[in-house]
Formats: C-alpha cells, sequence, structure tokens
C-alpha cells in the first residue's frame, strides 16, 4: 500500500505491475502471501528475505500455531471476512494511539491474533472497527488521494483520533498480554512438573479452556471466576452460540483470555480445583481437540480429572431384576436402568473378579 502511494499509482494497478494475474487483495494477504510474493518485495525493495516473512502471519508457525491454514480458518487467527475486495468481519484490531504516534503508520501483525485484546504500550483497549460509521477496518480501498491510509474508505474519520480511555484499570491484562507475547516469541514455556514445552503446544491448551469457558456446561462457572476475580464484564449473547475465540467479539475475548490464563497459571492446581470444584471433567476438558493433545495437558487431565460414568455390577442387575418380577412387571433394559439410576445398563466395562457371574445368570436376566 505505502509503495503504490509512493510511486503514485493505484493499489490494484501496482499489484497487477509487480505480480501479473496474481489475486492479491480477494484473499487475506496477511496469510495467503506466497513465496512469488516475497520474493519480488524482498529483491525491488533491497530488503533482507527474512524481515519480509516476519510482515506475514507465518511467523507465528510453530509459535502460536502449529501450521497456518491459508485457505481457511486457522487457531487464534481472526478472519477478516474476504469478500471479493471487501472485508465483512472484525478481524484487523488497531491501537489508535499507536497509529498516531507512527511517523508512516502501519497495521501490526499482532494485531490479528485473538489473544491480543489490549496496547502493551498505551494499556488501552485495541479496537477492530470505525467508531464513525462502525465498517471494518479496509486500509487498502483508501482513496489513492488521501493524505493517509488511516483513513475510513467508507467514511473518511481519522482512526488514529478515536479517544480510548486509558485510566489504569487494563494494566493487568496488558501484563498478561506481555508475558504471552513472550512465550510466542521465545518459542517455549516452562510447565511445573513437565519442563520446557513448545509454546504453539501452550497456546493450544489456552484456546481448549476458552472454549470450555464459553460453553453452556461451565457458563455458571464462569461467571463466579468472573465474579471471583473482579473482572466486570457483560458478554454478548453471541458468546453462547460461538465458541472459537477467532470469531468471539473483543469484550469477550479480553475476559476469556485473562480467565483462561488464570487457570493456567501456577499449573496445575488452579485448574484442577476449578473442574473438580464445577464438575467438569474429561469428556468436556479434551473435546473436540481430536489427535492434537499435547501430552502434558492429556496426562493431568487423564490423572485429575478422569470421572467415568458409574456401571452397576453384575449383581445389582441381577438384584433389580428380582425386584421388577416381584412387582409383576416386564423387564426391559430400559427399566432395570431407571431402577439403578443410571443411563445405560449394559455398557462394556472391565469386570472384577468379584463382579464376574456366570453367563448364564445373566442370560436368563432378560
Amino acid at each position: 500500500m505505502r509503495l503504490a502511494r509512493a510511486h503514485s499509482i493505484r493499489l490494484h494497478t501496482f499489484c497487477d505491475l509487480a505480480w501479473p494475474k496474481k489475486q492479491i487483495w480477494t484473499r487475506d494477504i496477511d496469510k495467503s502471501a506466497d513465496r512469488e510474493i516475497l520474493e519480488v518485495l524482498a529483491r525491488k525493495t533491497a530488503t533482507p528475505p527474512r524481515r519480509v516473512f516476519a510482515a506475514t502471519l507465518r511467523k507465528y508457525e510453530g509459535r502460536v500455531y502449529e501450521r497456518l491454514i491459508a485457505n481457511s480458518n486457522s487457531p487464534w487467527i481472526m478472519p477478516i471476512g474476504v469478500y471479493h475486495r471487501k472485508r465483512r468481519r472484525f478481524g484487523l484490531q488497531f491501537c489508535p494511539k499507536c497509529l498516531a504516534e507512527d511517523k508512516d503508520p502501519y497495521f501490526r501483525c499482532r494485531w490479528r491474533l485473538a489473544f491480543v485484546t489490549v496496547c502493551e504500550k498505551h494499556r488501552c483497549l485495541l479496537q477492530d472497527r470505525c467508531s464513525q460509521c462502525g465498517e471494518p477496518i479496509c486500509f487498502h480501498r483508501t482513496p489513492p488521494d488521501a493524505e493517509t491510509i488511516i483513513l475510513c474508505p467508507q467514511c473518511g474519520f481519522d482512526l488514529s483520533t478515536i479517544k480510548e480511555q486509558s485510566d489504569g484499570t487494563l494494566t493487568a491484562q496488558a501484563s498478561i498480554l506481555n508475558l504471552l507475547l513472550r512465550i510466542a516469541t521465545t518459542g517455549w514455556v516452562l510447565i511445573p512438573g513437565q519442563g520446557p514445552v513448545y509454546s504453539h503446544l501452550y497456546f493450544a491448551v489456552l484456546r481448549q479452556i476458552i472454549k470450555v469457558l464459553a460453553r453452556k456446561k461451565a457458563w455458571e462457572a464462569t461467571n463466579l471466576l468472573l465474579r471471583q476475580l473482579s473482572i466486570s464484564v457483560r458478554f454478548s449473547d453471541s458468546i453462547k452460540y460461538q465458541h472459537d475465540v477467532e470469531l468471539m467479539g473483543l469484550h469477550d475475548r479480553l475476559a476469556l483470555v485473562e480467565l483462561a490464563w488464570h487457570l493456567l497459571n501456577v499449573w496445575p492446581n488452579n485448574f484442577i480445583q476449578f473442574c473438580r470444584q464445577h464438575q467438569i471433567w474429561s469428556s468436556e476438558l479434551l473435546r473436540d481437540m481430536r489427535l492434537g493433545i499435547p501430552f502434558w495437558y492429556w496426562r493431568m487431565v487423564n490423572e485429575s480429572l478422569y470421572h467415568p460414568s458409574y456401571g452397576p455390577t453384575d449383581k445389582e442387575i441381577l438384584e433389580a431384576s428380582k425386584y421388577l418380577r416381584k412387582k409383576g412387571m416386564l423387564l426391559s433394559k430400559r427399566k432395570v436402568s431407571k431402577v439403578l439410576g443410571v443411563r445405560e445398563v449394559c455398557r462394556k466395562r472391565k469386570k472384577t473378579k468379584e463382579e464376574n457371574l456366570s453367563k448364564n445368570d445373566l442370560s436368563r436376566t432378560f
């Protein structure tokens, strides 16, 4: 964008000249910039390739997420909702004070990350839309005759003039953000009882905990934890239906990131205490993670928060059957389950020696 303005050429004309027949602005360029685009930029501007690469979201591969998905949603990357050359989602955030201080304003890569909700420098809440018209940020649609790229292309409002109060209430959130960014930069984090682990595994667990906190089953526990930590926030209605942190609103992410970080802090004491208190067990904690479960997280959940459903013994099944016969009732699995107060009376389970009755006795039960 800056190169096109420096050459006094329209942005799309400039891109057609530099990369003929290359789709640039009908994609999420922060994710989709391929090797050819980066090589041309590095060669034509005499910039080291490593520095050009650092201007894309691929620099967070192996640090915040294991692999960047260029043509679909990626963990922690907020989608911008590309539709032709328009943007429909609020995936590009910014700090008005940073833009105001920049000699040549630019949007930072980290502002695309879902856990980044405050400015670590000015300790103020980030913005994700024009405060004048409410439209998403589309700086590439800024008219070529505009003085700067930080004018809203819809209404012409200067994004750097948005007044955001910085009264010190976001100090704790800014400190948490600094720690998370430091983990993302170093590429590893020290987990008590486990030792150093790759940072993308830490962020995978942080994302999963946020998802658990946002689900209906943990809703009361989440609000109780908010009050315990004196976090005043009013969740939006959409959070009840959307549990992926990348698609949540700014204030929802701000609160949930802080809650999840608190549960990961002093690992695993805070987390185990919270889950046991509110009866959040392994089935919920491992849900949707499929094969990508970090071992240090799985081991703690399996050892401390595995709570299998109760399965009645064969002797209990026989006694319940005798009871139903005495009442003159026809036997069925459903009725025996109801008497024993379980969901399914004939679940697969391991039998102890005391429970290992003859198959003939059980076969005569039903």
